[in-house]
């Protein structure tokens, strides 16, 4: 079903041999795109929605101090309680032909009542500022996230809903970087070592979405997945950079790794299971691949590559600390790993990421070996060779990969 597109069940349902609603059903079932149609009247739904929020935005702002505070919040409700009743309208609304049996289908305009839902949630978030804003209420930023986050938290499960649910995941990261940069909080980092806890943070989503898999929402598992991966990448490649090491004695919460690190590797073993297309030895491959870029990064939490506190560096390497040169050399391991979990999980997203921070590993460790003028320029003609000739075989290589993927999936269809 995965090339079958949504006027191949039309062609079948003007046939005569399916009926409306088993047309509706096949569509959900499989997530078939919808036509370019219905792509373009999701998206001015959004322009649209957008436009009127901003319009009245304005015309609120433009006679701000002549507005009572009463009526600023009943705005401000009305227009996110607006947008959230016109989503559940459009989500339920009935197609107008009914089945054979009578019944009529629900969801015509899903995707624009997803819309619709997704502004009232930011909304929310505007309402919380403008209360706070109106009363002069001091609080601590994080606060206001937080409460966010617990407003919006029950819907993407209540609408099964995949952008409530990104929304989701995305204010809980906000909330917790206004939180690591709170000065007193728990889980303060005064330094560039809170990177780490951001990497964590998405090893927590990659295991939350494992773990997804095998429940009734396996629909979020996906986007839980391909957002904590990407969020750990691009937080661990600083690790790759030469003068990213060699801090002094931050203000820090000592505990604050490992208590994070415990919580993110727990969904990640009770998750890794799940992936039923890798075997055994794979699964537990891959989750050791995790495991170890934990165990590094707790080396680098815990101060074992910065400088000592005479401010000398340690003699490991040309008179500098080497870590970055193992977090060059972990990197590029776990990304290879990570491109043949996506071979057999037959996923383009893990072998293209993969690919992607190979590359960027291997100019990170470019920049890392710049010294005199003669030996970067010896540095530029040979590199320059090899990422030319590298970057032709990654590609290559990535190519043959994506065939294997369609190959071995259009042989289980046949």
């Amino acid at each position: 079903m995965g090339n079958m597109k949504t006027t191949d069940i039309e062609k079948i349902h003007d046939a005569g041999l399916i009926t409306e609603e088993q047309r509706q059903k096949i569509v959900e079932h499989f997530q078939l795109k919808e036509d370019g149609g219905g792509n373009f009247l999701a998206i001015v739904s959004i322009i649209g929605a957008v436009l009127i929020a901003a319009g009245i935005t304005l015309l609120i702002a433009a006679h701000w101090n002549d507005i009572p505070r009463g009526v600023k919040i009943a705005a401000g409700l009305v227009l996110m309680l607006g947008f959230h009743a016109g989503g559940w309208w459009l989500s339920t609304l009935r197609s107008s032909p009914a089945t054979e049996d009578g019944r009529e289908v629900q969801g015509k305009y899903r995707k624009t009542g997803e819309a619709l839902h997704l502004i009232g949630s930011c909304l929310f978030l505007a309402n919380i500022a403008l209360i706070g804003q109106i009363y002069n209420i001091v609080s601590r930023p994080p606060n206001a996230f937080l409460l966010w986050w617990i407003g919006i938290a029950a819907l993407p499960w209540l609408l099964r809903s995949k952008a409530q649910h990104v929304l989701l995941l995305i204010a809980f990261g906000i909330w917790f970087g206004f939180e690591v940069n709170e000065r007193g909080g728990l889980i303060y980092c005064e330094s560039d070592r809170q990177v780490l806890l951001y990497a964590l943070l998405g090893l927590v989503y990659l295991g939350a979405g494992y773990c997804l898999r095998r429940t009734p929402f396996s629909v979020f598992a996906g986007v839980t997945e391909k957002l904590g991966l990407f969020a750990f990448l691009i937080f661990v490649y600083p690790l790759t950079w030469k003068d990213f090491f060699g801090w002094g004695n931050p203000d820090i919460r000592q505990w604050a790794f490992p208590a994070l690190g415990l919580f993110a590797l727990l969904p990640l073993a009770a998750g890794i299971r799940n992936l039923r297309a890798l075997t055994s030895q794979w699964r537990w491959t891959w989750f050791g691949a995790l495991l170890g870029m934990t165990v590094f990064m707790a080396t680098v939490w815990f101060g074992c590559w910065q400088l000592d506190h005479t401010g000398e560096s340690c003699h490991y390497f040309g008179g500098e600390s080497w870590s970055y040169l193992v977090g060059s050399l972990a990197l590029f391991v776990f990304c290879l790993l990570q491109i043949q979990v996506g071979l057999q999980e037959r996923s383009p997203f893990l072998v293209n990421l993969g690919v992607v921070f190979i590359a960027l590993d291997i100019v990170a460790a470019y920049f890392d070996l710049f010294g005199s003028m003669a030996r970067t320029g010896v540095m530029f003609l040979i590199s320059g060779i090899f990422l030319i000739v590298f970057g032709v075989y990654l590609e290559k290589k990535r190519r043959t990969l994506m065939k294997q993927i369609k190959s071995q999936t259009t042989g289980e269809k046949v």
